[in-house]
């Protein structure tokens, strides 16, 4: 069985003078697949008549297999993104291999404040059961949402991979944060592996395996495992390279041999509610920008009537803004420019896409955003020259999150975000960390590859990287202080 959970209908014989097995082992016998957990709540469902077909919904899990139900019509499986801002779901059917549904929703810890650190504080000064609890019930809604729309039962859902970043992966799981974000920086679990729904009271079959992807370090998860997974690029001859943007930025230089990983505060200017006019990629939202005249023209997702800018958007906005003279290579927007007036007591550019629609980015969003692309540019170079390589030495560049939707990299080389890669090398990825769940329900095998992934990974901690910092101050300015260094050689 390659899929992790599958369906198989086996005849159990009925027992005679010769033949006393008990009914577990005939199980175990007619399944023949080795090692195989039987829990007691499926024993207790084991029908009275022997001597009939048994439909058995089998998981595979790193010890072997268990049974998770049995006399089955049917059996679902669900991938999850434990996004900082958002969680992300698929429903796959375990038998057709379809996918049934997608669905997705703000993460309910924004109650509890929009980024990693204040959570970590609320939950290391007595709200860390309120965290857990409000994650999982997000989780078990966008269960319900996706079953719902499907038109299936939620106790016919029989597994869940989930991945998302150390901090969240943790607290999904009720683990401690508090050792997280302090040094030595050494989270509870490394590589939490399997559990059962109904240790986690999530909506779907209590004896259902959950999988929570492996981390590498408290400052790389499980989402990036899943990146890796979904880029391929650890089956790769030839350096690659990852660039991941949410909420932070995390950075992936690597191939079969080795994979280097960095991490830093890169994604907040994508993100929304931290720019106003920030949201994620979907229908009606801006993916690029062009500014004739001081009049900008938007280009949205479906041709709807631009609802937001995505992360591409605002890369394609603020070279437009660069490009039209709205703001200088310092950001400053330029109040005799058309579109820029004072609002609230701030410089504010007002888009006109179409006229009316509200959209309007403030300079301290703009700051914001150079801060961001300074700072995932400044992780590439400072991660490319730690191994001996430079810009020109990457074939494949695998780009997810928030930036990976549309990203123009013509436009993200010209404000300084990317080096002038060719947009042949750009590979998106979209929602890389829930695909990579989805290759586990779909893949057992690489359950296996996990392991080999975590334990070739080498973090480069860059909080306090002194060539970073020095590196940081020049990359703010547009495309650069020394505009040689975006070159591709």
């Amino acid at each position: 069985m390659n899929s992790l959970v599958t369906l198989r209908n086996v005849m159990i014989p009925a027992p005679t003078e010769d033949d006393r097995r008990a009914d577990d082992q005939r199980i175990r016998d007619a399944l023949g697949l080795g090692p195989l957990e039987i829990p007691l709540a499926v024993l207790r469902k084991l029908p009275e008549r022997r001597g009939h077909e048994l439909a058995c919904s089998v998981g595979r899990h790193s010890q072997g297999y268990c049974l998770i139900d049995v006399s089955c019509r049917s059996s679902f499986s669900v991938a999850m993104d434990l996004g900082t801002t958002n969680i992300a779901a698929r429903l796959h059917d375990n038998v057709s291999g379809r996918v049934l549904s997608e669905a997705k929703m703000e993460n309910p810890q924004l109650a509890f404040g929009s980024d990693i650190l204040t959570r970590l504080h609320q939950a290391m000064t007595g709200k860390a059961d309120e965290l857990c609890a409000c994650l999982r019930d997000g989780a078990s809604v966008l269960i319900r949402k996706l079953c719902r729309d499907a038109g299936v039962e939620e106790a016919s859902v029989h597994a869940l991979a989930a991945a998302g970043n150390t901090v969240m992966s943790h607290f999904f799981l009720g683990l401690d944060v508090s050792r997280i974000p302090v040094a030595p920086f050494a989270p509870v679990s490394r590589k939490p592996g399997f559990f059962r729904a109904r240790d986690l009271g999530l909506a779907i079959h209590p004896e259902a395996l959950v999988h929570v992807l492996p981390n590498a370090g408290s400052y790389v998860g499980g989402d990036i495992v899943a990146g890796i997974l979904a880029s391929g690029m650890f089956g790769s001859e030839d350096p690659a390279v990852l660039i991941d943007v949410g909420t932070n930025a995390e950075v992936v230089i690597g191939c079969r041999d080795w994979l280097l990983v960095g991490a830093g505060a890169a994604g907040p200017a994508l993100e929304e509610g931290i720019a106003g006019i920030g949201k994620r990629a979907d229908r009606g939202i801006v993916y690029d920008v062009e500014i004739r005249n001081g009049r900008a023209v938007c280009r949205t997702f479906d041709d709807l009537p631009a609802a937001g800018v995505c992360g591409s958007g605002m890369v394609s906005l603020v070279c437009e803004l660069y490009r039209a003279g709205i703001i200088g290579n310092d950001g400053a927007l330029n109040p005799e420019q058309e579109g820029v007036e004072k609002l609230d007591g701030e410089m504010s550019f007002m888009l006109s896409c179409p006229p009316g629609s509200g959209l309007v980015i403030r300079q301290r969003e703009i700051d914001n955003f150079l801060r961001s692309k300074a700072a995932m540019f400044t992780l590439l170079l400072v991660l490319l020259r730690s191994v001996g390589l430079g810009f020109g030495d990457i074939r494949k560049v695998y780009v997810a999150g928030a930036l990976g939707t549309g990203i123009d990299a013509e436009k993200a080389a010209a404000i300084g975000m990317l080096p002038q890669w060719p947009a042949s090398a750009i590979v998106p990825l979209g929602n890389a960390s829930l695909e990579g769940a989805f290759m586990i329900l779909k893949d057992s095998s690489l359950l296996g590859r996990e392991d080999e992934l975590i334990d070739r990974i080498t973090y480069k901690h860059m909080h306090d990287d002194p060539e970073f910092m020095k590196e940081f101050a020049g990359a703010v300015f547009i495309p650069h202080t020394n505009p040689e260094m975006l070159k591709v050689r």
